[in-house]
Formats: structure tokens, sequence, C-alpha cells
């Protein structure tokens, strides 16, 4: 009899006893972010678009998700959709979560861009300044803590670029086991939803969505469409966005366990100068939020930065690939905005302000 009423709470009432079962664990949170560009002042609508967006945000809506819905971003109302979509991963640990994306796309240095509709894009550097890395997109959901996870971008190249920019690259780093990863290039959308946004619309039907067959069976759909794949990368531990079983799998590392790593960076000699920074050009490839041991020398705040402290901060950016304008010592709107981008990679604050500990960190990554 003790055995039997394991795990149940008796209460007493009116002299009898009620046997209750413990009370039901809540499903883990599912979680959406859903971008959709088409109106661009600067490149042809993309009508396309905007209609996936709405058709795959109402899909995951029917399966219960949260949905972060937003179109026809800038530059800043990007960095605020993702901010906001960070703070509600945060606020429910192992959540499901998707992100989806469709817009223009472009590559600088091999690192993969998604355009705002407010990009104007005159020269190739233009994008660090007007884009929005790629790699953000992934990177909100490693950080956010998520269990399952699907991230979905679908793009149109800007004209003369190639057909796939770049984003192999994303598919190709160390990502979480829970995390998985499609993009997608086409040169013409179609007048309604993209190829893409309608494999994922027929994957979310039904009651039990796995990670690994969803991405499975998009793929499957795209194989006869005239699209490209450029980006594949199934999740290494299959779970369930919704129905089947938890959001994580018993036993499996959520991404938030398995963060994404990147290789140490090693900081550099104290013996080279600004002069040698700034004349090495953008290198795209480090990570500031990889470990980069002590900096080579300490930098204050801003506030109290003389100009060569300031240089060395632009010449950092430069080579690190955030910034393309002149190394002057003044920081104006474009080397605010590289500062923005710099943060946001460190998962800070993006005041476009450093700190003395930011600061010394830029100028130490290689």
């Amino acid at each position: 009899m003790k055995h039997a009423l394991a795990g149940l709470t008796i209460l007493g009432f009116g002299g009898s006893l009620l046997l209750a079962p413990p009370p039901a664990t809540a499903a883990p949170a599912r979680e959406a972010l859903v971008i959709g560009n088409g109106t661009y002042g600067s490149l042809p609508p993309l009508p396309a678009c905007l209609q996936s967006a709405h058709a795959v945000a109402a899909a995951l809506r029917g399966l219960g998700f949260q949905v972060v819905e937003r179109e026809d971003l800038s530059t800043g109302g990007t960095d605020a959709a993702i901010g906001e979509y960070s703070r509600q991963l945060a606020a429910g640990p192992g959540a499901a979560a998707v992100v989806y994306s469709c817009g223009y796309a472009t590559s600088f240095n091999d690192r993969p861009f998604v355009l705002p509709v407010s990009a104007r894009i005159s020269r190739p550097a233009d994008v660090l300044t007007q884009g929005i890395l790629a790699k953000l997109l992934v990177d909100v959901v490693t950080r956010g803590g998520a269990g399952a996870a699907i991230v979905a971008i679908d793009t149109v190249p800007i004209p003369d670029t190639p057909a796939a920019p770049g984003f192999d690259v994303l598919a190709q780093a160390s990502l979480p086991d829970g995390l998985g990863l499609i993009a997608v290039s086409q040169a013409k959308p179609p007048d309604g939803p993209t190829p893409l946004a309608t494999a994922l619309i027929a994957g979310l039907k039904g009651t039990d969505v796995q990670t690994t067959a969803l991405l499975s069976g998009v793929q499957q759909q795209l194989a006869s469409r005239p699209v490209t794949v450029a980006a594949l990368r199934p999740p290494a531990v299959p779970a369930y966005l919704a129905g089947g079983a938890p959001a994580t799998t018993p036993g499996a590392p959520s991404v938030a366990q398995t963060p994404a790593t990147t290789p140490p960076i090693a900081p550099a000699a104290a013996s080279q100068g600004t002069s040698q920074a700034a004349s090495q050009g953008p290198m795209l490839g480090a990570s500031p939020g990889a470990s980069i041991g002590a900096p080579p020398f300490l930098l204050p705040a801003e506030e109290q930065m003389s100009e060569a402290d300031r240089r060395a901060v632009q010449a950092a950016l430069v080579r690190l690939g955030y910034y393309p304008g002149p190394v002057d010592g003044r920081f104006g709107g474009d080397t605010r905005a590289a500062i923005r981008r710099y943060q946001h990679e460190l998962g800070g604050e993006m005041t476009g302000r450093l700190t003395a500990a930011q600061a010394s960190r830029l100028v130490g990554a290689r």
C-alpha cells in the first residue's frame, strides 16, 4: 500500500481521504522569430517574402508558438526584433525555437549577410554597416538556452552576386547538437510563398513535429524546385518542436548546454602597434566572443580615450570586418554602427559606446 501511494498527494476532506496525482509538468515554451522583408528602397520588391513570413508565422501559431513577427525592418528594427526574441528565449529556458527570415542577401569576405529594407549597397563594403550578419540569426538561438531548434533563412541574392552567397560557412561552423539549419537561395521568387516557406508549412502540420524529420521533408520537397540549398545542417540530436516528446529529449544536450565554439583567438603581441593592425585590412574570420586571453594593453572607457586609443579601436574594427571606413580617431555614425555589431556578437547591450573591458578585448582580438 505504501508503494502504491508513492507520488500521490493525500488530501483530507470531511473525514475521508482523497488521493490526488502529482501536478503535471508544464510543457516547455515555444518561441519563434519570423522576419519578412519585401518593400526595399533600393532593390526590387519581394512580395513573396512578406507572404512567406505571414504564412510561416500562422503555421507556427497553430502549433502553439509565441511568434515575434516583423516585416520590412530597417537595420535598427532588425536589431530590436532579435533583442526582443532573445529576451523571450531567456525567460523560458529549454523552449522549442524556430527562426525564419526572408529577404535579400549577399556576402563580404566569405561572410553572409541578410539585408534590411533600408540597405543601400553601392559598393561591397557597404554591407558591413547596412547589412545584418546571418550568423546573428543562429547566435540568438544558441545563446537563448533553447531546446529543439530550427533556423531557416530564405534568401534572394542581390543583382550581380553569387547564387548562394556564403551561407555554407554557417553549416560548417560548430553548432549545438539540438540546432538544425537550412538556408535557401532563389534568383526569382514566385508570386506566392517561396518554396522553402511552402515546405516548412507542410512540415509544421500535425501534432508531432520532429526537427530531423522536418528538415528531411523540406529537403525532399526542395529537390524538385528551382532553388539552391545554400546550407543544410540537421540537428545531431533529434527532438520535437511540438508533440511526441518534450522539446528537449531526456539526456540530450540542449542548444544552451552545447554552445557553438570557435577556436581560441591568440592575443596580439605587445610589439604590434596600431599602424600595423590598420594596414592588415579586413579579416573576417575572428569572433569577438572567443577566448582571447590577456589583451596586449588595456584601454580606458570611451570617454577617457585619447585619439591614439580611438584609432586603435577603429583599426581593430577594420581588421575584424565590422568597419570599412577611415582610421581617423573620429567616432561617427559608421563607427557607432560597427561598435553596435561588435557588442551584439558579444551578447551585450548595443549602446554603440565601448566600455573599458569591451575596448580592450576588441583591440586584443586577432
